[in-house]
Formats: structure tokens, sequence, C-alpha cells
């Protein structure tokens, strides 16, 4: 069963509410990052072109807890979006209908009943007298909130371009069979999050490369000390599970053979070792330069490069070069297919002025990337479906 298409019949002379995702970072009051705004403009667009009596939009921002926290305002975001649409936007603190044609409302996570999904809640929404509701926000489509499923239990409801084409990117690699020439670059901190994708990867791609703190619970698990580093103990079973679901499917696994380590993240002074030199309390913060050249070689022979983390603590320039260097690496490959996602991986675009053109396809979403990728079903998703 598929979500059906957003046409402009759907929408002509009809009052439109739309879920969008504009989470996004802001610097002394002001949007320091676009991207989430810039992409939801072309269905903004299209609602307006093809005659939408009035368009409603709704996002969250930040974790305001269910309290209203004149910091995380959508209001905020009002300057911003309206000089990417080159329109005047309306602001609502409320739920309740202005008299502009486009209104941005009030932060819903302001309100304990959105992520209970709460009935009530829902009726709250239903006073903007919306006739139809669109999903344009892939980022939030794995929470089962009251503005990503409850009005469309209401209403008749689509995708918008932004969420189609996510559908579209990374619908082709929930297959269960081999993939060839497919490399997925996993990293971040836990394993927690990416247990179940890479499962799924173990047994379809070619190869997956590890990087970040997640890669030292692997070494762990290989028997490797990893000194004072960041590791899941408690994560070693699962680390080894996946190890033997590759090697059984012929998916090569590939860890770090160097590393580079310090007394904290922002030392200055930092040590470039082989893997079994570590000890002590060494604190391993980077892929070392070998790993990266291994890296390369095997992302520079793949077909397909899917890629969620960084590969170390980027933030600090000590520990910057394993990201740096496998993004531009990426980057540069003409004939492969490229998707990227996750919002760490994202600000890493930005910091290394990397064009997101660069890449076939580059994510809004993080969690629900990673849970859309290992087969899970997003409630923001199947409520469109019928």
């Amino acid at each position: 069963m598929e979500t059906q298409k957003l046409t402009a019949d759907k929408v002509k002379d009809k009052v439109i509410a739309i879920r969008v995702d504009f989470n996004v970072p802001l610097k002394n009051g002001k949007v320091s990052e676009n991207t989430r705004i810039v992409e939801s403009i072309p269905t903004l667009k299209f609602l307006l072109d093809s005659g939408a009596k009035r368009i409603h939009i709704l996002s969250h921002l930040g974790r305001p807890k269910g309290i209203n926290d004149p910091q995380l305002s959508l209001a905020l975001v009002q300057p911003e979006l309206e000089k990417q649409l080159g329109e005047t936007v309306e602001f609502r603190g409320d739920f309740t209908p202005g008299k502009n044609k486009i209104q941005l409302h009030e932060n819903v996570r302001f309100y304990d009943g959105e992520k209970k999904n709460d009935p009530e809640f829902i009726q709250e929404l239903l006073k903007l007298e919306a006739e139809v509701f669109i999903n344009d926000g892939f980022a939030v489509s794995h929470r089962g909130h009251a503005s990503v499923i409850g009005l469309a239990s209401y209403l008749p409801a689509y995708p918008g371009f932004l969420l189609q084409k996510e559908i579209d990117h990374l619908s082709p690699f929930l297959s269960n069979k081999k993939i060839a020439g497919l490399t997925v670059v996993v990293g971040g901190a836990k394993i927690e999050t990416k247990v179940k994708v890479l499962e799924h990867f173990a047994k379809t791609a070619d190869n997956i490369l590890i990087g970040g703190a997640l890669a030292n619970t692997f070494l762990a698990a290989q028997g490797f000390n990893v000194g004072g580093s960041f590791y899941e103990d408690d994560q070693l079973d699962v680390a080894r599970r996946i190890l033997e679901s590759a090697e059984k499917n012929n998916t090569g696994i590939h860890l770090p053979v160097d590393v580079s380590c310090g007394e904290a993240m922002d030392s200055e002074e930092t040590v470039i070792l082989p893997l079994e030199d570590i000890e002590g309390d060494m604190k391993i913060f980077d892929i070392g330069p070998n790993t990266i050249k291994s890296y390369q070689e095997v992302l520079n022979h793949s077909q397909t490069i899917i890629w969620n983390g960084p590969l170390g603590c980027f933030e600090y320039k000590p520990f910057e070069n394993g990201t740096k260097h496998v993004l531009k690496t990426i980057a540069a490959l003409k004939s492969c297919q490229t998707i990227l996602g996750g919002g760490d991986t994202l600000d890493a675009l930005k910091k290394f002025g990397v064009n997101k053109s660069a890449f076939t396809h580059v994510s809004t979403g993080g969690g629900a990337m990673l849970e859309f990728l290992e087969g899970k079903e997003l409630p923001g998703i199947e409520v469109l479906k019928s």
C-alpha cells in the first residue's frame, strides 16, 4: 500500500494544515542554519500556485517539554521563512485561523498533548478549520504525535514533496537481498540507536565502515584495549552478533587500525597511535590517517554510499580529520549514488564547506532515516497510506 500523491486538484480552494520540520538551530535569536526551511519551500510554493485557500504551518522547535519557552518560539523562525518563501507570513500564538493566506503557528511542543497524541489537543488543532492535511516533516515521521498522525486521522492526508523525496530515495535500500557495490558508513556515539540498521546492512551491504565512539564498542568486542575511551560495555554481545552476521553474509566490516587520541575532546596535544599501542587511560577521539586511507580506498570502489554519523569529534580541530576527509572523498565521487543523513553529518557539511548538491540525496532525518532504513514502519508515513 502506497501513499497517495499530492496533486493540485486536492488542494485547490482548500484550507491546508501542513506539518513541517522547522527544528532549526538558532543563534542570538536568529536562524543560523536554514536547510530544513529551504527544503519545505517547494511544497509551500506548490500549495500557493495550486490555489490553496489558506495554509497553516505546524512545527516544533527544540525540546520545550510542554512549557512555553520564548527562546523556542517559532516566531523566531518567521523572518527566515518569509525570506525563503518570498511571501508575508502571519505568526499565530495559538491554533486559531488568522487573516493572512500563510500562517505559522506556535511551537506544538509547548503543549503536553502533542507528544501524547491527545484527542483534546487534536481538537485544538482542528480549530484551524483545515480541510486537507499534508506531512512534509520526514524528520518527525517516526513520532506518533498529534501534529504528525492525529490530524491525518481526521482529514484527507498526503505527503509533501520533501517527504515523498525521502521515501523515493531511501526505499530501494529496504531490500533483504545483497546490494552490489553498497558501502554504508556509520559513526556517532552509541550502538543502541543503530543496532537494527547495522543488522540490516550486515546482510545486504558489501562494506560497512565504522567510526566515532561506535567503533570503540566494536573494537572492545574484538578484544582490543581502548584505554579510557567511551564504549558501551553492555553492548559488546550486540557488536559481536553484528560482526558474526556480517561474516556469514560476506559483508566486510571495517574498523580503525590507527586512532587519534587526547586527554579530552578539547585537547590541544594529540597523539596518533596504531590500535595495538593504546594503553592506560588514553582516549580515542578520531580515526587515524591509515584508517582514513583504507576507508577512502573502499569508498572509491563503491557504487552506492549511505552515511549517517560522524567518524570522530569533528567539532574540535585536532579530531576533525576522519570526518572531513571521508566527507570530501564522498563528495568528489561523480559516478556514485551518495546518500547522507543525521544532524551531525549535516553540521559537518556546513563546517567543511561542502555543498549538498555534491550528493545524490541529503536526508533531513536522523532518527527517522535510521528507522526507515531498518524497515520500521514510521507512524507519520503509515497514516498517509490508503
